[in-house]
């Protein structure tokens, strides 16, 4: 508690008796013995003196935040394409008052996210509840942000339902997008350092953060889940069989993150490094730096290479054979991973999101023409006429979910699925479908129900959410309750195993899974395969 200062603790003891029954002294007592009582109440300044250096941040709405805290030191010049390096420490106290740049990107998802940013982006934000209590740890939720690995902000999510109601400490981290996070090339992969996935690195450096600070904040070390949507979801698998994320870590959470599954030349595949190589390779000579090396490429701006990187971003993961030792699949299914508790999942109707948005992009609708030439372009030659077949347009109302729910199933549904059968008898794996399919819609409206589409479970876990530049969601009350159990089981995953739970651990034989769907989630049993056309994915290779 701050001291009063002592003339004013001289003058409330002299106040007498005669001047007590003055209005204006009574007047004035009163607001003297009320500041004395606001002072006694007032908290500490959210200061906090982390590793690198103090951390002062703000209070408002009942949660208390420090945001634009650097994790690594701006990777920029010669820095460029290097794994991150340790923040330098700082001997003023930071302002952590407000979000830092985005990751420099384009707008390659609409309103998904906004173009622009900074290579300078290293930084994470922390969150928690003014009321937590603080004799006890809280766990901490590590939320790692969806874009296909070329978009995104962590300050696109609001967590202070999951820090409120889930009694967790959140943070929110940015990590180096498109080219700048994912690129292989000769000339930098002989530099003598890990190569390739550079935004993965950047990832683990903000969980060594984690794991050295976050007990300051009144964060458990010891009970970490990392989170993530989409690129998100497969950054989160990334990491159970990356050496360098081991103990970083105690339970991870995959949303739609099954696509790490898929073998290349699948869209969204892992890449092998060779392959990888020859893409980097590629961007070099259009940018002009076929001979001048790596010298070259760090001497280019970042408008240039966001102006030429759109045929040459990647967005999965290269195989390097040290970050990522091999392919995520084999590694599952031989037990090459991480352990940790598993909360894998996917939505009803996630490849709806796909196809809405080149819809508004162009203005333009999938005719029954193209349905058959985009099935192709999708899937190659030879299996394209075994997904016509069990995907025929006259099962659909339009070309446009026909084509949709055969991307839900080969991208995430069976794909996810296949995950969780490979690691069910080797860590504890809870499975899991959002399937509220009349969850409210961010983006304008198209030719087709969305319906439970991909990222649309988002503002579920994330009030509001809308990506960049999307329209700010609300949910009904109905929803909001089915909000309340995700939150519920999502904000601390070490309960669903260490307290009762109504969630069972996923069996292979039951193929049960938690649905999150009106009036409230449930579990379901025997159903999700026959859904998604499981057993024909099963068959393909794709996966």
């Amino acid at each position: 508690m701050e001291k009063i200062p002592a003339g004013w603790r001289k003058s409330a003891m002299n106040i007498t008796t005669p001047l007590k029954r003055n209005s204006f002294y009574r007047i004035a007592l009163g607001s003297l013995l009320g500041l004395t009582v606001a002072i006694c109440q007032a908290k500490e300044p959210l200061a906090i003196a982390t590793a690198s250096g103090s951390v002062v941040g703000i209070s408002s709405g009942g949660i208390e935040s420090w945001r634009g805290i650097p994790y690594a030191e701006p990777p920029v010049g010669q820095l460029r394409w290097q794994p991150p390096q340790p923040a330098k420490p700082w001997n003023t106290p930071l302002k952590a008052n407000a979000l830092a740049s985005s990751c420099a990107q384009n707008a390659d998802l609409g309103v998904f996210a906004n173009a622009g940013g900074s290579e300078d982006c290293l930084y994470l934000n922390v969150y928690r509840s003014d009321a937590a209590e603080n004799h006890r740890k809280q766990p901490v939720f590590v939320w790692i942000h969806g874009g296909a690995l070329q978009v995104g902000a962590a300050g696109d999510y609001n967590p202070e339902k999951l820090a409120r109601r889930g009694n967790a400490v959140i943070v929110t981290i940015n990590y180096r997008l498109g080219l700048f996070g994912f690129l292989a090339h000769s000339a930098l992969d002989d530099e003598n350092h890990h190569v390739a996935n550079y935004g993965l690195m950047d990832q683990q450096a903000a969980l060594h953060w984690v794991q050295k600070n976050i007990a300051l904040f009144g964060g458990d070390a010891s009970n970490v889940t990392i989170a993530g949507e989409s690129s998100g979801g497969n950054s989160v698998m990334a990491h159970m069989v990356s050496p360098r994320s081991a103990g970083l870590f105690q339970h991870v959470i995959a949303m739609s993150g099954g696509g790490i599954m898929t073998r290349h030349p699948a869209f969204g595949a892992p890449l092998p490094l060779s392959v990888a190589r020859e893409v980097g390779n590629a961007f070099a000579k259009e940018a002009g730096c076929e001979t001048g090396g790596a010298t070259c490429l760090r001497a280019l701006s970042s408008k240039r290479i966001l102006d030429i990187q759109a045929p040459f971003a990647l967005n999965e993961f290269i195989i390097d054979g040290k970050l990522i030792p091999e392919h995520p699949s084999d590694a599952y299914r031989k037990g090459n991973i991480n352990r940790a508790t598993l909360v894998s999942g996917s939505t009803r109707d996630e490849g709806r999101f796909f196809v809405a948005l080149p819809e508004l992009m162009t203005g333009k609708v999938m005719t029954e023409a193209e349905y058959p030439v985009e099935i192709e372009r999708m899937y190659g030659k030879a299996l394209a006429p075994k997904v016509l077949r069990q995907y025929p347009l006259p099962h659909y109302d339009n070309p446009s979910e026909a084509f949709a729910s055969a991307a839900t199933d080969s991208m995430f549904a069976c794909t996810g699925r296949a995950m969780n059968r490979a690691l069910a008898d080797k860590i504890p794996v809870y499975a899991y479908e959002f399937s509220d399919r009349t969850a409210p819609s961010y983006i304008d409206a198209t030719s087709f129900p969305l319906l439970a589409a991909h990222t649309y479970e988002l503002a579920y876990l994330f009030p509001g959410f809308h990506g960049g530049s999307g329209t700010p969601v609300k949910l009904n009350p109905l929803q909001e309750k089915l909000s309340d159990q995700m939150v519920d089981h999502f904000a601390d995953v070490a309960a669903l195993h260490t307290q009762p739970s109504d969630w069972p651990q996923f069996d292979p034989k039951q193929d049960n899974f938690m649905t999150f769907a009106l009036p409230g989630a449930r579990m379901v049993s025997g159903r999700f395969a026959r859904a998604h056309h499981c057993e024909f994915w099963d068959r393909t290779g794709v996966y």
